[in-house]
């Protein structure tokens, strides 16, 4: 299932240096334009090193940046979002509700809107669980991952440590599965 990637969580993916688990967990990536022209024109123009990271998974073909199909444009036009949700989180909202696939959103008004609009979503620090179930993480690496990410995201502590004994208890589960079959 590809995946559709708002700015803040492509941001924070690029900065955390995880662009390529989430590629791997959600099997490909997309972002729209206003994504790409936020995280990446702006952030070079800024001077942020992750800008550069994105970039070069665009070039590398890790991400695919889309412009917005007709049927979402339509639904982009008829949806009444918040004044305060950018283009880029509305854009990923529309283009996520039109090829009926995923978003990775980080922002609470833009989660709000998707719940709002029917719409799957997810935010980055799920990623690694789901990255983790499927095998493709140990628990170390999780707990590394989350650090990292906690870290960029400027995570609350009782989020990181109750995301950590989440991972482990996914983790005893995933154990005790092998074991018993």
């Amino acid at each position: 299932m590809t995946a559709k990637l708002d700015a803040s969580a492509l941001i924070y993916l690029g900065k955390a240096d995880l662009l390529s688990l989430a590629d791997k967990v959600y099997h490909g990536l997309a972002i729209t334009t206003s994504v790409y022209n936020e995280a990446v024109t702006g952030g070079q123009s800024a001077g942020h090193r992750d800008a550069a990271r994105i970039a070069r998974a665009v070039r590398d073909g890790s991400i695919q940046v889309v412009s917005l199909a007709l049927a979402a444009q339509n639904l982009l036009n008829r949806a009444t979002f918040p004044s305060a949700l950018g283009p880029g989180e509305q854009e990923t909202i529309v283009e996520a509700a039109a090829q009926q696939c995923l978003a990775v959103l980080d922002d609470v008004r833009a989660r709000t809107a998707a719940v709002v609009m029917g719409i799957e979503f997810c935010r980055t620090e799920t990623l690694l669980l789901e990255a983790m179930v499927a095998g493709l993480i140990s628990l170390s690496e999780f707990e590394a991952s989350l650090l990292r990410l906690a870290q960029v995201r400027n995570m609350k502590a009782s989020e990181l440590a109750e995301l950590l004994r989440l991972g482990r208890l996914i983790s005893e589960g995933l154990q005790h599965d092998r074991t018993s079959t």
